[in-house]
């Protein structure tokens, strides 16, 4: 598993943890479920924003 997608399953799991456990800490625990589904949907964002080069075939020739 990437990096990314271990984060963001630990961010939403400690966020239903504290909405479940702990009610009243609402307001933490509902950033750390947005930011863990954030996490997860754009998790391959990374590898199209680096290496725009190699998918178009300009690498460098020496």
């Amino acid at each position: 598993m990437k990096s990314q997608v271990i984060t963001s399953i630990i961010f939403i799991v400690i966020g239903l943890i504290l909405l479940i456990g702990y009610p009243i800490t609402l307001m933490y625990s509902i950033p750390l479920i947005l930011i863990g589904i954030a996490l997860y949907l754009f998790r391959g964002r990374e590898a199209i924003l680096e290496h725009p080069d190699e998918e178009l075939g300009l690498k460098e020739r020496r």
